[in-house]
């Protein structure tokens, strides 16, 4: 017959290491935050991670979907993920949280990232712009942010341009300064900020001379106010060139 031996106190030592650790059952605890949760303009999501357990947190690993991004092993447990335009779309966002004795847990949260013709903050960046062909932008992501367009135009083609913010979208706070540069790209042709629908604006004008011509918006603080900043991601607008 074969005798059982009795578990020795260094038996159980033992067999609480082979386990992985010293008893600890309990896993940690976390939750996830993504800042900011909605993206309309390049730029770092930070993804934090309030983690913890009783005996230590090890390490907080951050995934999207099944891709590790990566580790951090120091509290604030936190990782910064680039977005562009390529990652619009709704994201979800895992971080995993080890303890000492190898207990886990998971915690997630979700971004929107809706990202339209972003940089064009600069001639050499302007988006193109079509006839008939609508396109959204947000006046954000930098203190005095101004985004750029380009179209071309035969001479005298006449054509209206339309910036919409609060008829296109209720929740904007953006009250839209616009200018039309000539093809030289620095003489003003049209500008407004208050003819269309409200404080919106609407420029119709008859192009001079045959060229690729910039449109240039903002808002009209920033307009107004050589020192001052508009950087709200509600300043939505919708831009529209079309023949008149």
């Amino acid at each position: 017959m074969k005798r059982i031996l009795p578990l020795t106190v260094l038996s159980l030592t033992a067999l609480l290491a082979s386990c992985g650790g010293t008893g600890d059952m309990t896993a940690p605890t976390a939750t996830l935050k993504a800042a900011p949760a909605t993206v309309v303009y390049p730029g770092d999501v930070v993804l934090t991670a309030d983690a913890k357990d009783d005996q230590g947190v090890q390490r907080v690993e951050f995934y999207q979907g099944g891709t590790l991004l990566g580790t951090d092993t120091e509290a604030p447990y936190t990782w910064a993920v680039p977005m562009t335009a390529a990652n619009n779309g709704k994201l979800t966002f895992t971080a995993k949280v080890f303890d000492t004795s190898m207990n886990s847990v998971t915690a997630n949260a979700d971004v929107t990232v809706n990202i339209q013709n972003e940089p064009n903050d600069s001639v050499a960046t302007a988006a193109a712009l079509s006839v008939g062909t609508p396109l959204t932008g947000v006046i954000g992501g930098i203190d005095r942010d101004m985004d750029y367009y380009k179209f071309t135009a035969a001479a005298g083609d006449m054509l209206k341009l339309n910036v919409k913010s609060v008829s296109f979208d209720p929740s904007s706070t953006l009250d839209p300064y616009v200018m039309i540069l000539m093809p030289d790209g620095k003489t003003v042709l049209e500008k407004d900020d208050d003819s269309g629908a409200g404080l919106e604006s609407e420029i119709r004008f008859n192009a001079p001379v045959a060229g690729t011509y910039t449109v240039v918006v903002t808002s009209f603080d920033i307009h107004d106010e050589p020192k001052a900043t508009d950087d709200k991601a509600t300043n939505t607008y919708q831009i529209l060139l079309s023949r008149r």
